[in-house]
């Protein structure tokens, strides 16, 4: 199991989201052969660092698996449109 993570942030305006409401949002897109296991999600000043548990051994991979979560997790939620992986 490789532990994963990103940074997302605002590219302009309010960087607070409720953090439960993003950790509902990713879990929701999370596949089961996507083999996330487990989110951790940590508030920052600008924005949240999101950690994934990811049933791999493989480091890129494990990112990889993150990245496209958090990237679709971003692209259905409209109050993140403005929202990027930094």
């Amino acid at each position: 199991m490789i532990a994963a993570v990103v940074r997302i942030a605002p590219l302009g305006g309010d960087p607070r989201y409720p953090e439960p409401e993003l950790n509902g949002l990713l879990s929701a897109r999370a596949r089961l052969d996507d083999r996330i296991n487990h989110f951790r999600i940590r508030a920052g000043p600008s924005g949240f660092d999101i950690l994934a548990f990811v049933a791999t051994d493989r480091p890129s991979l494990a990112y990889a698996i993150l990245r496209r979560a958090v990237q679709c997790c971003l692209a259905d939620d409209p109050r993140l449109d403005l929202w990027r992986i930094v």
